[in-house]
């Protein structure tokens, strides 16, 4: 018997005044394949892939001691005090302790080498520099190329210098600093409903992309007409201009299904301050924009940046920054660590619960838009009172799709942590082979994360 309904249809009916309603159906079982993996068209549900950055790293204490390090190494981890945040996620968040940025001689710029060497794959020389483009747009070109967005870089903290993303080493993104500007960015001009039974080009973004391609043979023509140093910046310039076209092109075929998007409300203009409670309230608002802009296939690939490497964040109230906290509260002789930080340090967690929670709300076939991404998070330092390099705390959020095996902690004794960039790459489905420079360089992945027989093509 043919079915009356499909994934699209809408019930309608009439109020008593009158007034016309329509009401849209859940995901039911009969619109996906057998096990809810794909849609029952065939086609698959993407892997998605983000970095999520805080500063100020988490809580050791000088004996060797922990507040974030679980005993138990392996599957099924304790939880400790500063991962609360995600107790009730442990089963999809691995943790990874004990890797270590190696610098090669070179000093540690506080606040930057770190997060910088992680991103980057060796230890930079110069703070506001890598050592080559960040990895996430690597990950981008291999599986952003068709979405509307290559990638996009969010900062509920509101500071428009808060982003890592680079593709030169020197130069970094433009993050979206409020929820009113993730709003626009995802859902105003030039959002497309992949859902839409009436769906039809453009014709402004047809004219937009005439005038972009109109100038092609122009651009051609100044690149031989200058010297070295002002190719490398038209190129970097014309790069920017060509996505864009692509963002164009795209828009002018008809978007993929995304049974899981539906259009989220305006947030208005929201709170403006690095008080940590209105950065985690940003940070709940724009993570629920985030996923719905991924389940509505508006981009694969982001960067999240709750709090810089050199954090300001304070709590309402208080005298004293978060940061200058970190480096003026002795070590308590009968806790055997700095009490004020690891509050602080849990609050700001707090965050990275939250972000973890939207994702991880909105369904997709037998699974969520957390099932279906690899979310790497991590900080700028191990212990932030001295500024460490070692120990720095690394988090893997998501199944990938189910290529991250889940749940472990694995704890290294002082291994490059550029091999966690490595197997985030791998996870994501754009590995490289190989990541890093110098002592930094590894082909080596972190094996007990990847679930084995996993098909690694996007």
């Amino acid at each position: 018997m043919t079915n009356r309904f499909n994934r699209r249809s809408l019930l309608k009916g009439v109020l008593s005044g009158g007034a016309a309603v329509t009401l849209g159906l859940p995901m039911l079982d009969q619109w996906m394949n057998a096990h809810g993996e794909t849609l029952a068209s065939g086609a698959p549900i993407p892997t998605r892939f983000g970095t999520y950055f805080w500063g100020l790293g988490l809580t050791d204490t000088p004996a060797g001691g922990s507040r974030w390090v679980p005993r138990k190494v392996g599957y099924d981890y304790d939880i400790m005090p500063e991962l609360e945040t995600f107790a009730p996620l442990k089963d999809k968040v691995s943790v990874f302790s004990g890797f270590r940025v190696i610098g090669d001689g070179r000093p540690n710029l506080v606040h930057w080498s770190g997060h910088a060497a992680i991103l980057g794959g060796g230890a930079p020389e110069k703070t506001g520099q890598m050592v080559g483009p960040s990895f996430d747009n690597k990950v981008a070109d291999a599986i952003g190329a068709t979405t509307r967005f290559r990638k996009l870089d969010i900062a509920p903290c509101g500071d428009p210098k808060a982003n890592y993303s680079t593709r030169t080493g020197k130069s970094f993104a433009t993050p979206e600093t409020t929820p009113l500007d993730l709003y626009m960015r995802l859902f105003g001009e030039g959002f497309q409903d992949p859902n839409d039974p009436n769906w039809k080009p453009n014709p402004d973004i047809m004219l937009r992309k005439s005038v972009l391609s109109a100038v092609g043979e122009q651009r051609r023509a100044l690149m031989a007409d200058v010297g070295r140093n002002d190719q490398i910046k038209l190129d970097q310039y014309f790069t920017s201009l060509r996505e864009i076209e692509n963002q164009l092109a795209m828009q002018l075929e008809k978007p993929a299904e995304a049974e899981a998007c539906a259009m989220p409300k305006n947030p208005g203009e929201g709170k403006n301050s690095i008080t940590v409670d209105v950065v985690n309230q940003n940070t709940k608002v724009m993570s629920k924009l985030l996923a719905m802009g991924l389940a509505c296939n508006q981009t694969r690939v982001f960067n999240m940046v709750h709090t810089p490497g050199t954090s300001t964040t304070y709590v309402a109230g208080e005298a004293k920054t978060y940061h200058q906290i970190t480096h003026d509260e002795p070590t308590d002789a009968e806790l055997g660590y700095q009490p004020e930080t690891s509050r602080l340090a849990g609050m700001v967690m707090e965050g990275f619960g939250i972000f973890l929670k939207e994702l991880d709300a909105i369904q997709e076939g037998n699974g969520t838009v957390l099932d279906n991404s690899l979310v790497m998070a991590f900080s700028d330092t191990g212990y932030a009172k001295i500024h460490s390099l070692e120990n720095i705390p690394v988090f893997f959020a998501g199944r990938a799709g189910g290529r991250h095996k889940a749940g472990y902690h694995v704890a290294s004794k002082g291994e490059p942590i550029s091999r966690l960039s490595l197997t985030a790459m791998e996870l994501a489905g754009a590995s490289p082979g190989e990541f890093g420079e110098g002592a930094m360089k590894t082909s080596k992945l972190v094996e007990e994360v990847i679930a084995k027989g996993s098909d690694n093509a996007i």
